[in-house]
């Protein structure tokens, strides 16, 4: 239950974060918008670490290291970048539902290289998704 409360309140954050990043993409481009945003964001996320996991840092592996850098490619750099090119051009209503659609990857690349088993309700989920999709890239 509880993973189920802190992923709500993760989703809140992305939902406030859309919004706040389509008020400020007004006057700036989308890179250095995203630059502003890593930055900060680096800020904050090595301060808490540093309060509290410090000392955890000796156990990580490099292999880990390799696998952090991957994902910090493709969600903080990357998929910011194109998340806030999404949101200046087509809104908040329209893109932020797309990338809400990360669920549906995760979905498949979890069955195809980490050998989960999908069930009916994911195959339900999917097929929700993809209607989803449809909608959102038919309204005007």
């Amino acid at each position: 239950m509880i993973g189920i409360l802190f992923a709500l309140i993760a989703a809140s954050g992305w939902g406030a974060s859309a919004v706040f990043t389509k008020i400020a993409l007004e006057k700036i481009d989308t890179r250095l918008g995203t630059i502003v945003s890593l930055f900060f964001s680096t800020i904050v996320m090595f301060s808490i670490t540093s309060i509290f996991q410090f000392e955890k840092f000796n156990n990580i592996k490099p292999i880990h290291m390799v696998w952090f850098f991957a994902a910090g490619v493709f969600t903080f750099a990357l998929g910011r970048l194109l998340n806030y090119t999404g949101v200046k051009f087509v809104g908040v209503s329209k893109s932020t539902p797309l990338v809400g659609t990360s669920t549906l990857f995760a979905t498949i690349l979890a069955i195809l290289l980490l050998g989960e088993s999908p069930n009916i309700f994911i195959g339900i989920g999917i097929i929700l998704v993809t209607i989803g999709i449809i909608f959102i890239t038919k309204s005007k």
